[in-house]
């Protein structure tokens, strides 16, 4: 009986602590510096960390040549793109392979004007620190961050269709947005 009575109380405590923390706002999402960075987009302009400070919230979208999901997702992100600059939101896409020589920039470009993208497109040189340190790690396309205007990574990647994430896509955006 004194151990059904302590098991009880226990529980009770136990009960009472998950309440007391439950109630309190908890900020689980974490925030990452995203890599440094200074790339050419797919025109040869130079892009760099610097475009963050110029939004409130940036969606950096990875994909490559091969990847179906990336190329069919394009139309959908053009039409967040669109939605979003009206919100000082902005998104940029990483084509991961484009970079890897003039081939793979020119099948980059050509899929890129098949699918009416007029966001920018970096193409990075995997030869630098950011190919080698952070997209070779990616191990899944398309890949996409949620980065705010200091350049902090908010919430692990989103991987896969970005669309059928959206509810988890807004939810960081709001988050960025009450923080400021």
């Amino acid at each position: 009986m004194k151990r059904i009575v302590s098991l009880c109380l226990l529980l009770a405590m136990s009960a009472a602590v998950l309440t007391g923390c439950g109630s309190q706002k908890q900020d689980l999402v974490s925030k990452t510096p995203f890599p440094e960075f200074s790339e050419a987009d797919t025109e040869g302009n130079t892009i760099t960390n610097d475009i963050f400070a110029d939004y409130d919230v940036t969606i950096v979208n990875f994909w490559n040549n091969g990847c179906g999901t990336c190329i069919a997702e394009m139309p959908e992100l053009e039409e967040m793109y669109q939605e979003f600059q009206k919100d000082n939101i902005n998104l940029i896409g990483v084509g991961a392979d484009s970079g890897e020589n003039e081939e793979q920039l020119e099948l980059a470009k050509s899929i890129l004007k098949e699918k009416g993208v007029t966001y920018q497109n970096i193409s990075p040189d995997p030869e630098h620190d950011f190919y080698k340190d952070f997209i070779a790690d990616i191990t899944g396309y398309p890949t996409t961050y949620v980065v705010d205007g200091e350049g902090n990574i908010i919430g692990a990647p989103l991987i896969g269709n970005v669309k059928d994430q959206m509810d988890t896509l807004q939810s960081r955006i709001d988050q960025i947005r009450n923080i400021k």
